[in-house]
């Protein structure tokens, strides 16, 4: 028998292979420049923010603010009249990612982590049901 459809399934999209490169080589400015590194959550269930700070060795009592992706990458892949070259490729590139992110993943949340130097987290459900996401640090003094 020779039916493909009965014995395929349809390839799924690797979703962190794929944040991974279009994470490649972006910073996110802030006092400083720091890369997004992409990370698939070890830990089974939902994402709690106290698992998040364990999983990260924070205190307990650290602030956590939430944000939305597009409060959090929106300002990063807007152009402006007075971009050069380089900072204009930079933000088409964060709004392909922020576009991959919303395409790809559910739920998704940015978690900021502390003060000052801020762990930053977007993360979200992929299509095979696990956690997975982009982090990065913020200095904002």
């Amino acid at each position: 028998m020779n039916d493909l459809t009965s014995t395929h399934a349809a390839p799924t999209p690797d979703d962190l292979a794929d944040l991974t490169a279009a994470a490649d080589g972006l910073l996110v400015m802030s006092e400083s420049d720091y890369p997004l590194t992409p990370f698939r959550w070890p830990g089974p269930g939902p994402l709690t923010e106290s698992a998040l700070l364990a999983h990260l060795a924070m205190p307990p009592d650290t602030p956590v603010e939430t944000r939305t992706l597009d409060a959090f990458l929106g300002p990063m892949a807007a152009e402006q009249d007075w971009f050069d070259d380089a900072q204009r490729a930079a933000a088409t590139r964060f709004a392909a990612l922020r576009d991959l992110l919303a395409a790809r993943l559910a739920d998704i949340t940015v978690y900021r982590l502390g003060r000052i130097q801020i762990t930053a987290i977007i993360l979200g459900q992929d299509t095979a049901g696990d956690t997975v996401g982009l982090r990065t640090m913020l200095i904002e003094t």
